[in-house]
This record gives C-alpha cells, structure tokens and sequence, in this order.
C-alpha cells in the first residue's frame, strides 16, 4: 500500500472515532441535562390541621378471660369405667357423681375387711373380760387392742378407695366435653372432662413494671374483645401480683369482670383474647393526629407535616395547593378512637398529611386536595380530644 493510501486510512479512522466519542459525550451530556431539569408531579394527598389536648393516661395491655374456679377433672384411682352420669355441657352441682369406676374386688375385699374388724371386736372384749377376772396377760389385751385398731383402719383404707371409684365434681359449674367413653381403662391423671365455675370471671394481663406506681387495688379496667366488637366491658383490678418476672420485668395484674346488664348479655369464655385499657388520673398534654397519618418503622415514629412558606396556588385549580413536606418524627403517648396522642414533635395548627404517606419523603412535592373532608367522626374527636 502507498503511504497515500495509508494517511487516508488513518485519517478516516481517526474521524470516525472522534464522531463516535463526540456523539456518546453530546448524549451524555443531554440525558444529564434533562435529568437536573426533570421535575416529578406532586403526589396527591390530603391534610388534617392538628390541635391540642389533654388526655387521661391509660395504660394499654392484652390479657385473656379466667374463669373464678376451673379444673381438669382426672381419677385418683385407676379402674373401668362402668357408667357416666353427665353429658357434655352439662351443670353440674358440688360432690355430684361424674363417674363410676368397677370397683367390685375393692366392694369383696371391703366385706372381708369388715369381717375382720368385728372378729377383731369380740376378741378385744374377751380379753378385757378375762384381764378382770387375772385369766390373760396385759400383753395379750395389748395385741388384741392393736389388732383391732389395725382392722379398723383396713376398712375405713378399704372404704376410701371405694369413694375414690366414683369421680365426683369438686365444685359447681359447667362441664366441657367428655373426654372418656363408658368400658374406658383410666388412670390417675387422664383428663374425663374441664369443669368451669362461671359465677366470677377475671381477665388476667401484664403491664411494664415501671407502671406500679399507676395502678392500685379497686381501680377500673375497661376491655374488649374480637368476639363482641364494638363494646366496652368493665372490670377492677383485685390483685396484683406482688413480685415482677425476672425475664420479661412485667407485673401481672388480676381484675375482676362487672356483672352489669351490658355483661349478662354476653358469654365469656376462659382463654379469650382481651385488650385491656387501665385508666389513671393522670393528664398528658397531646396532640391527637389520626392514626393513619403516623409511620412506623425501626427508626421510630414519624409524621410528614406540611412545610410552612412552601404553598403555592394550582394553576389548573384553585381549590389546590402546591406545598413542601417535611418528615418530622414525632413521640406517641397512647392511641384511641382512631387517633394517636403525639406528646412530642408536632405544634398546634400545623398541618399533617393523611394520605398517600407511604410514597412520600422528605422535601417532597404533594398536592394537597381538601375539597372532601375528612372523616367527620375521626376529625370531630380530633378537633374536641377524648378524655
């Protein structure tokens, strides 16, 4: 090839890789520049103006139903039983007869123990009798006494293992279901059937043990349950229990359920979930926001609140605002009725976003619509606060 030739080549190559670095460096710069000049549509949202409040403390906790007296009703012997005198859900009354276990060698060896104590009776006199008249020995009188005394407890032994054949009922209540068929073989400790004492019932629950100082004997428990939602029961604290759990540091607490007409219309049973809520007389000052409005995370509580000075008009609607958000974090003293009591992060006539918060961050852009109201029931409680 002749160096002509060989200066084009390199000419032509030379300008093909400056076009192509110039063009990728032009893209570049291009894709850069609209990227600083893109401006993301401001998320659609809604806001609430906060106010503030008082609230009476409460202390929040979750507990079951306990019935006043309930057991597993087992045997104490073991045997067959031989006949059932009660159906499942049955009331049953103090020392009724639940079941009957075979108890027929035990009824044999009761006859021949009761043959014995009265062999062991005639005995005893007849040596009293000849001790007067110097025909026997103390000793002899001495062996017939112990001889009669062991007889004796052979029967009142043989008599109780009798009893113990029939499964009693230790107090009243109902039962549940029965858990043995009549020919069954049991044991000692095989369950026959729960028997439950409804006449009291309690909700047992645990609170922070640096609450002790809040709670007090006779002191009003409301609670509800997932069974009757939308009602309020009445309970009152009577026990606590006088040490804390090393593990956990929390005190558990007994309260007793109120028989009022609102309770007898109703059917706890033992084991039933319950979220209690203990009242205090103590007062906090808070700033009730709707519980929608507030973000959980690890990181703690927060809220996002309209930035004051960033509202700009709607062009396309002046019943819309333009603002800035700012992500404030925000401390919670309590929760009821749909709204969370913030004691800490928010002022009074700020304004605080209740929608959409999840596609939010921090600075930035919402359009914020309140031609809708919001809720009238939540914003009513809000506005006036629920002591």
């Amino acid at each position: 090839m002749s160096k002509k030739a060989t200066l084009i080549s390199t000419a032509s190559m030379l300008t093909i890789i400056v076009v192509v670095f110039g063009f990728n460096s032009f893209k570049q710069h291009m894709i850069k520049t609209k990227l600083a000049a893109y401006k993301p549509a401001p998320a659609a949202a809604t806001s609430f103006t906060v106010k503030s409040n008082d609230w009476k403390q409460t202390i929040a906790a979750v507990g079951h139903i306990t019935a006043d007296q309930q057991v597993n009703i087992t045997p104490q012997l073991s045997g067959q039983i031989r006949s059932i005198s009660f159906s499942s859900g049955d009331i049953v009354k103090q020392g009724s007869v639940l079941l009957q276990l075979d108890d027929r060698l035990l009824q044999a060896n009761a006859k021949t123990s009761i043959a014995n104590l009265k062999l062991s009776q005639i005995e005893y006199k007849r040596q009293l009798k000849l001790l007067k008249t110097h025909s026997t020995s103390q000793d002899s009188v001495d062996t017939a006494a112990a001889t009669l005394a062991t007889s004796q407890a052979d029967v009142e032994y043989i008599k109780t293992q009798i009893d113990f054949m029939q499964v009693k009922a230790p107090f009243s209540g109902r039962v549940g279901i029965r858990q043995v068929n009549k020919g069954d073989f049991i044991q000692p400790g095989t369950t026959v059937v729960e028997l439950q004492n409804l006449d009291e019932q309690y909700i047992d629950f645990s609170i922070p043990e640096i609450q002790l100082a809040n709670v007090a004997l006779g002191q009003t428990v409301t609670f509800t349950t997932d069974t009757y939602k939308g009602q309020n029961f009445v309970a009152r604290i009577s026990a606590i229990q006088p040490s804390v759990d090393s593990q956990s540091h929390n005190l558990d607490i007994r309260a007793k359920v109120d028989q009022s007409e609102n309770t007898k219309k109703v059917s706890f049973i033992s084991g039933m979930y319950i979220e209690a809520s203990i009242d205090t007389a103590i007062e906090i000052a808070v700033i009730p926001v709707p519980n929608i409005a507030v973000t959980y995370s690890l990181y703690g509580d927060a809220v996002y609140v309209l930035k004051a000075g960033s509202k700009i008009v709607s062009k396309e609607n002046d019943k819309l605002f333009e603002y800035k958000v700012e992500r404030r974090s925000v401390t919670t003293g309590g929760e009821r009725n749909g709204l969370v009591g913030v004691t800490s992060g928010l002022k009074a006539g700020e304004q605080v976003i209740t929608s959409n918060t999840q596609s939010l961050k921090d600075g930035a852009q919402v359009l914020v619509n309140n031609s809708r109201p919001f809720t009238q029931t939540v914003s009513k409680a809000a506005s006036q606060g629920e002591k």
